[in-house]
């Protein structure tokens, strides 16, 4: 199997090379744990490696997340003037939508921005990596049902078009979905905040419940968030 780099090389020792080539990956977790950062370690590494990539932003705009990224010293915008990366704006296009449809969903022409299945008609056929941050926008007023059936045909298209995904969802929505985006992706990656009990101390942990086609541990990992990204402490050393 065919792997692409997250970024971070502890992850990826963990992962057997990386995440699994033109799969879905969920990604989850409250705020402050990361998810944000996972994906734009990612994209530059994925953007490094000469491949077309996306992010699908739905929380933030393009100029913060770039911003965000330079801080971490992960520079994206070389990449967007060489169009190896573009950032669809998403939150500005929902903040300016022209009108209210009959369901409740926000309209731009006649396109349901709300509407998880459209996002496949924003990304370009030459794509192989995507960031979308996060599904969890898509699951608020929809029916648990639609919501997994619609997430299944986005995970399908990405899959058929050969494009590796990290879908992120805050850990809110997927708790009040039941945690049913688990079953539509290849695997999943908890993030967690919580006491460690041998030290007493809040700290970060990374929980891999599934990813198919990888041998994989299910104990949690420490990891770090520092002014350079994500790290997973190995050996006594950062990495």
């Amino acid at each position: 199997m065919n792997r692409l780099s997250t970024g971070i090389p502890g992850l990826d020792r963990k992962l057997e090379g990386g995440y699994p080539e033109g799969e879905s990956i969920l990604i989850t977790g409250e705020p402050g744990t990361g998810k944000t950062i996972l994906g734009i370690q990612f994209l530059y590494q994925t953007c490094m490696e000469g491949r077309k990539c996306m992010m699908i932003a739905t929380e933030e705009t393009p100029e913060k997340i770039l911003l965000h990224a330079k801080l971490l010293g992960f520079d994206l915008e070389p990449f967007l003037d060489n169009n190896c990366l573009s950032i669809m704006r998403i939150l500005e296009m929902r903040a300016s939508y022209t009108g209210i449809s009959a369901d409740g969903m926000y309209e731009t022409g006649s396109m349901h921005l709300d509407d998880l299945n459209n996002l496949t008609q924003l990304i370009a056929d030459d794509v192989e990596a995507i960031v979308v941050d996060n599904i969890g926008t898509f699951s608020i007023g929809t029916e648990l049902k639609t919501f997994r059936n619609k997430l299944e045909m986005l995970t399908y298209h990405l899959s058929t078009q050969k494009m590796t995904a990290l879908l992120m969802m805050d850990g809110t929505a997927h708790e009040l979905t039941h945690k049913i985006a688990e079953y539509s992706t290849y695997g999943t990656i908890r993030l967690i905040v919580k006491e460690n009990p041998y030290t007493g101390k809040m700290e970060r942990f990374m929980y891999i419940p599934k990813m198919r086609g990888t041998g994989i541990s299910l104990d949690p990992m420490i990891y770090e968030i520092s002014n350079e990204g994500i790290r997973l402490p190995v050996q006594g050393k950062k990495d």
